[in-house]
């Protein structure tokens, strides 16, 4: 028999075996989102994760199976990460530090990437370090430590040079050491800037709105949050309360264009754009102990000119021409 005739004789084999692989499902991935209250979709760091994701061959509905629960509080998000864990999801995303600490203590098995919101990893025990995380978990960090909260106060008393009397927002669930670090940040901070704070520890967005509605301007002269995923869904509620009230206000993590006075922030898609690159190398087989910690390359300073001019707020010229990006 000669080569070519054997060749005619393999070749139906060959279609036929190529046809039996080519029927196989593809494997169809399952990747659980656990975030703050509210509409994920809308947040700038899922909005990188998906376009990521997609980037990175994944599409929904054909090969991966995207959970992003839309939940009323955060005590609900104990109920879904269960879910995750039951369901063998194969990664767990999430976005903020009251976020990843729940998932941290749900399970030791599923490979969780955090993309936003944790600012010492290895402060906070998530990992044992930025280089070998040495756990189930790794991720993107703003690795500016707690003490950004400090440099966030001093460039709101840059862009409001009359500020004396702050009326400061924190969250106060627990969950996070991050969020009790921040605060003694800012405490300490305050009276070097000639600052001072009134305390309103918050528990959930409502009691965020209901505590702006009573700030009044007889006793404040701005509004500062520290950064939480707990403001996060009301952002852009505050921030009108904040300019109908004609107050400056600043820390809640949205956008500037919402109304926020100021925003001093990492790029929140590119951080889920690349939170993406490791949940592909964890699908792919990679282990998250394996794959380092990164930090954010840029923070971005954006100051919105036009809510300074609807509260009356003249910003300097000197303030304005360091800003990232103004809003006007």
């Amino acid at each position: 028999m000669t080569k070519k005739h054997l060749v005619w004789q393999l070749l139906p084999v060959l279609v036929a075996a190529a046809s039996i692989a080519g029927a196989q499902p593809a494997r169809h991935y399952r990747v659980g989102v656990l975030g703050p209250p509210g509409n994920l979709d809308e947040r700038p760091p899922i909005r990188g994760l998906r376009d990521g994701l997609n980037e990175a061959g994944y599409t929904e509905g054909r090969n991966l199976k995207l959970n992003l629960p839309h939940v009323q509080s955060y005590d609900a998000l104990r109920a879904v990460v269960q879910d995750y864990v039951e369901n063998k999801e194969d990664v767990i995303v999430t976005h903020g530090a009251t976020a990843t600490g729940i998932a941290q203590k749900a399970t030791k098995e599923i490979p969780i990437v955090f993309i936003w919101e944790v600012l010492d990893p290895v402060q906070s025990g998530l990992v044992e370090s930025a280089a070998h995380p040495k756990t189930n978990m790794t991720g993107l960090s703003s690795f500016a430590g707690s003490d950004i909260s400090g440099k966030r106060l001093e460039l709101f008393k840059e862009v409001v040079p009359a500020l004396r009397r702050v009326a400061l927002l924190y969250n106060a669930r627990g969950e996070s050491p991050d969020h009790a670090r921040r605060l003694e940040v800012v405490r300490s901070t305050a009276p070097k800037l000639g600052l001072k704070l009134t305390e309103r520890p918050i528990k959930s967005g409502a009691q965020a709105i209901a505590s702006l509605f009573s700030v009044s301007r007889e006793s404040t002269d701005g509004i500062f949050m520290i950064s939480s995923g707990l403001f996060a869904e009301p952002c852009g509620k505050l921030a009108a309360i904040a300019i109908q009230k004609k107050l400056p206000l600043t820390g809640c993590i949205g956008t500037a264009d919402e109304g926020v006075l100021s925003i001093y922030e990492a790029d929140g898609y590119r951080n889920g754009q690349r939170g993406a690159w490791y949940v592909d190398k964890i699908l792919k087989g990679r282990k998250p102990q394996d794959l380092p910690v990164e930090a954010p390359g840029k923070f971005e300073w954006v100051i919105n000119l036009k809510t300074a001019k609807q509260i009356g707020l003249t910003v300097p010229q000197n303030v304005l021409v360091r800003a990232d990006r103004i809003v006007r």
